[in-house]
């Protein structure tokens, strides 16, 4: 039976580093609205097509990143929850290509 529904897929998969000192670097092929904030797809430098996490910390530091951009994003550690029970924070740091 032919359905009139296509499944919707993801770029690509989500980068959630676990390491400290783990990176990314490539284009920005897209930047989307996720249901916590902005998201970015990556063709990284090794051909894979990823998408950032929406963690805060992250989107705070890409705000003035575009599409077409060339990126490095660096996975710094995690700090504590400000909040008693939440999760801990996930910290990087964010370069530009000029």
């Amino acid at each position: 039976m032919k359905s009139d529904f296509r499944k919707i897929e993801t770029s690509g998969k989500i980068w959630l580093p676990k390491t400290k000192g783990e990176e990314v670097i490539g284009i920005v092929s897209a930047i989307v609205d996720g249901q916590y904030g902005k998201q970015y797809d990556i063709l990284t430098e090794k051909g894979e097509d990823i998408r950032t996490p929406s963690h805060k910390v992250l989107q705070n530091r890409m705000v003035t990143v575009k599409k077409g951009d060339t990126i490095k994003i660096v996975f710094t550690g995690t700090d504590l929850p400000k909040v008693k029970g939440n999760n801990p924070t996930s910290l990087y740091d964010v370069y530009i290509k000029d």
